[in-house]
């Protein structure tokens, strides 16, 4: 028989284990930390971006101004999250350099931030945000096509590029969706900045839109490009050029950052896919996308662009796979995008018993089937190795 001291003893240690590793056990951790915000102030230097119709403001003085206090802002606020300026004074800065930038410090998310400006007319304005696709619109191809220019400024552009010409049209194609694997949570952060920003001082919401701009082309995470307003538009010019509304414009964008970093964080965020509309069929490897709870609403012209397949059907084919007529159950997406992928896609090799889903526009692309959250949960880190941006969702069918 143990001795009393031995009872104690034992009594001791056992309560010390315990004290470690039940709150170990009971604590849910999350699966995914914002740590690094990148915040790039569009142009610099030689680069003085759009122009007031008198030539006396410049967007890049007053992009800058806004992106420093933004990144003020999220500092004070999340002193454990570290924010990187792209540039911190007037210096120019090539669009590759940029995206590099967020890449080699593994950013969490990319926010670029500028003006805008339409020569010959001060009819247009208010705020507008874009996210890496294809363009919709001549509109957002000319936008694009303006903050794309500025590789002219480089030498030897059109290497450095893939041989892109800003001036050509047709040199558009070369963006391929596979490289923005963030698309469906770049649209939530854009969507975000676009309703904070309609609450003023510029409130003319002009939408989340797509198009091929070259510094979210390059970025590894999620991605928004925001145009604050029109530096053609007097009343845009107004805002723009007045310092203290400039603070409230960073403060649009940094509420924006703290609802974004809430969703990224959730632990407990897991989508719902809707119970009808949904098609699956039986897809190969795929490729990442991004934690988000709900949908963004994205303007959409009336007009398809012949680049976004127009004569894709509004639902997927009937095809379905065997395992998952119905009941309910977890997934793991790893992926979306607007631009349905090719079957066999090289990005997705290793990727086994992938769905597609063809949900309000996007192509969503998810693996596995999990009885449970928690047993999604211990798989996630798997494919997140591989696809940074993978989540969990939850089917209902």
């Amino acid at each position: 028989m143990p001795s009393s001291l031995n009872k104690a003893v034992y009594l001791t240690f056992f309560l010390l284990i315990t004290s470690l590793f039940l709150p170990c056990m009971a604590q849910e951790v999350p699966i995914a930390k914002l740590k690094t915000v990148v915040i790039d102030a569009g142009h610099g230097g030689k680069d003085a971006g759009a122009l007031s119709p008198d030539k006396k403001f410049k967007e890049k003085d007053m992009v800058l101004d806004v992106a420093l206090k933004l990144g003020k802002q999220i500092s004070e606020a999340y002193p454990d999250v570290e924010v990187i300026y792209t540039r911190s004074k007037d210096v120019y800065l090539t669009l590759d350099r940029r995206s590099d930038i967020a890449n080699k410090n593994q950013a969490d998310l990319f926010i670029s931030i500028h003006a805008n400006s339409v020569k010959g007319t001060s009819s247009a304005s208010g705020s507008e945000t874009f996210v890496m696709g294809m363009h919709k619109n001549d509109e957002n191809m000319e936008v694009c096509k303006a903050e794309n220019s500025v590789i002219t400024l480089e030498d030897d552009y059109t290497t450095t590029y893939q041989g892109y010409d800003p001036d050509n049209p047709e040199s558009f194609i070369f963006f391929n969706l596979m490289q923005n694997s963030f698309f469906e949570q770049s649209l939530v952060m854009a969507d975000l900045v676009q309703k904070n920003m309609a609450k003023g001082p510029i409130t003319k919401n002009r939408g989340v839109k797509q198009g091929g701009l070259i510094v979210l082309w390059k970025t590894t995470m999620p991605s928004v490009l925001v145009e604050l307003g029109f530096l053609s538009s007097a009343t845009d010019r107004k805002v723009l050029t007045d310092k203290t509304k400039r603070t409230v414009l960073a403060t649009r964008i940094f509420n924006a950052f703290e609802q974004f970093k809430k969703r990224y964080e959730s632990t407990s965020a897991v989508e719902v896919e809707p119970k009808k509309e949904v098609k699956q069929e039986q897809q190969p490897e795929t490729k990442p996308e991004t934690k988000t709870e709900t949908k963004p609403e994205v303007q959409q012209p009336k007009q398809e662009p012949k680049q976004l397949e127009s004569k894709q059907p509004k639902q997927e084919p009937k095809q379905q796979t065997t395992s998952q007529k119905s009941g309910k159950y977890y997934q793991i997406q790893i992926f979306a995008t607007s631009k349905k992928v090719k079957d066999n896609a090289p990005e997705f090799k290793g990727v086994k018993g992938c769905q597609c889903r063809y949900v309000n526009g996007l192509y969503k692309y998810s693996v596995g089937k999990f009885a449970t959250k928690e047993e999604a949960q211990k798989a996630l880190p798997e494919y997140k190795n591989k696809f940074k941006g993978a989540f969990i969702i939850f089917v209902e069918e």
